[in-house]
């Protein structure tokens, strides 16, 4: 009777960790199905639609400084960044890179161009977003 037993209690075991393994299993094929699913969207939505317009990618920034007279604060980095991140649009804000100058009215200028192009001067107060472009 014994044997009987811990031959029951071995083919419970196997058969709890087979459900297991196929639960697990089935898991892991939804998530994968669903992974596949959010890169075939991201991918359409690169392909079109909106988002970057083409062009904004081959602008080099020579300067961008955010601030007043005075107290500047060296801001190409974070408007490389923000071109990449938003395709071109730059909001001159202290997100760029602090506050150089607490309650003043502060400017955001920028001096890029696009190849071998001469340079392009754009300035935006405080709070207005500037759209950098290629395109003449």
């Amino acid at each position: 009777m014994r044997l009987v037993t811990q031959q029951i209690v071995r083919i419970a075991a196997v058969l709890a960790l087979t459900v297991a393994s196929t639960s697990a299993f089935a898991q892991s094929a939804e998530y994968r199905r669903g992974f596949d699913d959010g890169f075939a969207a991201g991918q359409r939505a690169s392909q079109g639609g909106p988002g970057p317009r083409p062009g904004w990618d081959r602008i080099h920034v020579d300067e961008a400084e955010y601030g007043v007279r005075g107290a500047m604060c060296d801001a190409r980095q974070a408007v490389r960044n923000a071109l990449d991140r938003d395709g071109g649009a730059v909001t001159a804000n202290n997100r760029l890179c602090g506050d150089p100058a607490r309650g003043a009215q502060k400017r955001l200028s920028i001096v890029y161009r696009c190849g071998d192009s001469e340079p392009v001067r754009v300035v935006a107060r405080e709070e207005e977003t500037l759209r950098l472009s290629c395109r003449r």
